[in-house]
């Protein structure tokens, strides 16, 4: 069992056994932020912190038996998961036990509000829950920011979880999908999740395949040198044939103001993103500022099954889910 659902687990017999969904989620959020460790990651929701991955951990510790089918997160048994954590974990979770008591509901949702206004930007309810002064000590933390911009992002070593957190910290309006097969094994980034998970996030998705690269033109990808040579290729000859998809492209920026384009890769230059925004620099007409984004949670980052040539990681066996 992954250790973070140890920690799920474990956190839901110190409090009883049975939580309600929103407590759950700032209870954990909390446990983390004591532990300064994201066993979870979280966004900004319509509640305030919110992680999709606790979500998919609820139904399949379900499925396995360890929760109950009810909707609130409930322990089917009383078997001891505390004991199964860290001594370090064990203490933290402790100390939150006894600072937490009873809080539950509203108020618990006001400390977590109170501690992390950065989660309450995208909350329909923060107006019932801060006064007027916290409310906007609060909002003076979030980006607002409106000034046009192209920025790109790929997913590699995060979470979806804070995946939309970075989209969303940097107010970004829309997403724009460039990956010619948006297929991927890692959770919530598939199409049609990416899509439902962008609009929970309040973030349109758009999907322009014919700005993405062939599989078979994706193979073989060992070096440096390999990837200059695909890359010179996108250039020269797929984007002058997909003129279309990148006046598309520049309408969505125009239409839109704050707007990502994304596939896989963590680094910009391992990717064919960065040949997209290089044409449209070269574009006399497109005169948005241009931005590479990267995030690496600590919680997801796993570059075990890749060597380093020359100071560059080899992505052969990564790119193939681009």
């Amino acid at each position: 069992m992954y250790y973070r659902r140890k920690i799920l687990l474990a956190l839901l017999e110190a409090f009883g056994g049975s939580l309600k969904n929103t407590d759950c989620q700032k209870l954990l959020f909390l446990f983390c932020s004591r532990r300064e460790k994201n066993y979870y990651d979280f966004f900004p929701h319509k509640y305030g912190n919110y992680s999709l991955i606790l979500a998919q951990d609820k139904d399949r510790l379900t499925d396995l038996g360890f929760l109950t089918s009810h909707s609130d997160f409930q322990l089917k048994d009383d078997r001891p998961y505390i004991e199964l954590l860290t001594s370090k974990d064990r203490a933290i979770l402790h100390a939150l036990v006894l600072e937490i008591g009873d809080l539950r509901g509203k108020a618990l949702i006001h400390k977590t509000y109170i501690e992390a206004p950065h989660y309450v930007s995208r909350s329909q309810i923060a107006t019932q829950i801060l006064q007027d002064t916290e409310y906007k000590k609060a909002s003076s933390t979030w980006n607002k920011a409106q000034t046009p911009c192209l920025f790109t992002v790929g997913y590699e070593g995060v979470s979806i979880d804070t995946y939309l957190d970075l989209l969303i910290s940097n107010n970004i309006s829309t997403l724009v999908d460039v990956r010619k097969n948006p297929i991927s094994m890692k959770y919530g980034f598939s199409k049609a999740r990416l899509a439902s998970y962008t609009t929970l996030a309040g973030i349109s998705y758009v999907h322009i395949p014919e700005l993405g690269i062939p599989s078979h033109l994706r193979k073989n990808l060992g070096n440096a040198a390999s990837y200059q040579t695909l890359f010179d290729f996108y250039s020269s000859h797929i984007l002058p044939d997909h003129l279309d998809a990148l006046k598309q492209l520049k309408n969505i920026i125009t239409e839109n103001g704050r707007v990502a384009i994304t596939c896989f890769e963590a680094d910009p230059h391992f990717c064919h993103r960065h040949k997209v925004t290089e044409y449209l620099a070269n574009d006399p007409d497109f005169h948005t500022p241009i931005e590479h984004l990267h995030k690496v949670s600590c919680n997801t980052v796993d570059k075990s099954n890749k060597t380093q040539q020359n100071g560059l990681w080899d992505k052969n066996a990564l790119y193939s889910s681009i």
